[in-house]
């Protein structure tokens, strides 16, 4: 009996002890479940076996949609987060398996070998279809999926294929005179001249925002699997051209620049032409707080430790996040704002919360509370961030994310659960990388 006994309060011992594995006031396990539940959603349930690579779309009910014709930045999200996956969970063979058969579609599909780099769109019924530019974007999430899988060991020939893309990259698009990248780029180099707007992305000879975080992103995983004194060199330079360039004196990223990187601000102009022309300048909060943490990675990458004046600014991002983008209470986080008097009051021009924008808010705040302790707004949000996507993001029905979450666009419930902006890697990574932050 008294061995009976024993067992039974070493059991409840141990279950309490289990349960008392807490991050931020988040149970642990909990935090894997959410990473695993969101995984186990899109894999293999991802991998089209008929045509290669990824489905595209999939219904609010995640039945396959007719079109699944593919675009190079979702089958590089959907390599990424799988090879991420199996570099994080690595007793589960499948996220390796679904990452091995992104890897193949891509580098034997998608490369374009007449012109280089990766088809921009691929189209079932037209395989062979070339267009005449190319989107540098688009291309860094592909230099991202493949630096990130050949830490999987699984296929000796990913180191290649990253420096290959890199190179390509580089070649077409670094400017020589002032540094950075163009992200439209033509194959005829005479038409780089001209004003055609392709995705909203404008005027090619433009640099923006959100293709130079994305590089500073990819750049970062690549040297981590090759510390070439060239990879190196361009990724210090994006670290520094977004710090100290980009980021603006309140906090913000503009979105747009010239070539010698002149901000593109409408600042001047009426409320209407401002509203109206929205696109290429407002305060996005997601980006905003997504660049904090990418700040961060690439610091670190670099110089073993983030550097004092990187985590300064990542600060700065994060801050004019909570101080003008959160919702009450720091529910939710909300899309765009607009200081249209110039004096520090920025005004939400648009209420809704993007899926993506909470996560990468959510894990960013965890990554802050690492270097600020005594922070306890970010302690706070971060809590409030978690309650926010499981209340108002997360499908309890079908599972998966809504577009937007659903207090401030309630009609969205419906639509498409994955199209080509949206698939597992903005939530995968966040996710993954608190489990990592707990675990560690």
């Amino acid at each position: 009996m008294k061995i009976i006994v024993w067992v039974v309060i070493i059991f409840v011992f141990v279950c309490c002890k289990h349960e008392q594995k807490t991050y931020l006031g988040l149970n642990i396990s909990a935090i894997e479940k959410a990473a695993i539940n969101h995984l186990d959603i899109w894999y293999p349930t991802l991998n089209d076996s008929i045509n290669g690579g990824y489905f595209t779309n999939f219904e609010n009910n995640w039945q396959a949609s007719k079109n699944q014709d593919k675009m190079l930045v979702t089958q590089a999200r959907g390599l990424w987060t799988a090879a991420k996956a199996a570099n994080t969970f690595t007793n589960n063979h499948r996220y390796l398996a679904a990452a091995q058969h992104g890897y193949h579609f891509l580098t034997t599909t998608l490369w374009n070998g007449e012109q280089g780099g990766f088809k921009l769109n691929y189209k079932i019924d037209l395989p062979n279809e070339n267009e005449d530019y190319n989107l540098i974007y688009a291309n860094a999430f592909a230099l991202f999926a493949l630096a990130e899988y050949a830490k999987t060991n699984a296929q000796p020939n990913a180191l290649q294929w990253a420096i290959k893309t890199f190179n390509w990259i580089d070649s077409i698009a670094y400017d020589t005179e002032n540094k950075g990248y163009f992200n439209l780029v033509y194959y005829n180099k005479g038409e780089q001249n001209t004003n055609n707007n392709v995705f909203g992305w404008n005027n090619p000879k433009w640099k923006d925002q959100n293709t130079s975080i994305h590089i500073l992103e990819a750049y970062t995983t690549f040297y981590q699997v090759h510390p070439n004194t060239k990879v190196r060199e361009r990724l210090e330079e994006m670290l520094l051209l977004i710090r100290d360039t980009m980021v603006q004196t309140d906090g913000s990223l503009k979105l747009f620049f010239t070539s010698n990187w002149q901000a593109i601000s409408h600042s001047d102009s009426s409320r209407n032409f401002i509203i109206e022309n929205q696109e290429y300048d407002h305060i996005s909060f997601g980006h905003n707080i997504e660049t904090a943490y990418l700040l961060i990675d690439a610091s670190k990458t670099l110089y073993g430790q983030v550097d004092s004046i990187t985590l300064k600014v990542a600060k700065q991002l994060c801050d004019h996040s909570l101080k003008h983008g959160f919702d009450h209470n720091y529910y939710g986080l909300f899309n765009r704002g607009y200081d249209f008097e110039k004096n520090g009051t920025v005004e939400i021009i648009d209420n809704k919360k993007d899926w993506w924008a909470q996560y990468e808010a959510w894990h960013t705040l965890a990554l802050m509370t690492q270097y600020f302790p005594d922070n306890e707004n970010y302690a706070s949000a971060f809590i409030s961030m978690w309650n926010y996507i499981n209340n108002e993001v997360l499908d309890p029905t079908y599972g998966g994310c809504y577009n937007y979450g659903k207090d401030t666009a309630p009609e969205n419930i419906n639509r498409k659960k994955a199209h080509s902006w949206k698939g597992p890697y903005h939530d995968g990574r966040a996710l993954m990388l608190v489990w990592e932050y707990a675990n560690n």
